[in-house]
């Protein structure tokens, strides 16, 4: 089954996580991920990603934690949320 996580980092603005980007994504996209956003301004600010199952999230978590914390940012824990229905549009 399909999930959704969501961080709402406690100390991470919007501009701290463009910046996080600056040269590509901070960490090279995993198996098993289907989408990624970060989304909101201050203290609206959170991230989003969509996976096709727990185990490809718990097989990728340590190794974002890890990248996070050594870039400084402490990402607080994550909401998971099953996932129902996914649309993707046709156009890209």
């Amino acid at each position: 089954m399909a999930i959704a996580v969501v961080y709402r980092p406690p100390a991470m603005s919007a501009e701290q996580y463009k910046e996080s980007w600056v040269g590509g994504p901070p960490v090279i996209p995993p198996q098993g991920l289907i989408f990624h956003a970060g989304v909101g301004e201050g203290a609206d600010f959170f991230t989003v990603t969509l996976w096709e199952s727990r185990e490809a999230y718990d097989a990728f978590a340590p190794i974002f934690l890890t990248r996070m914390r050594g870039r400084g940012f402490e990402v607080g824990s994550p909401q998971v949320l099953a996932v129902h229905h996914v649309l993707q549009s046709a156009a890209r």
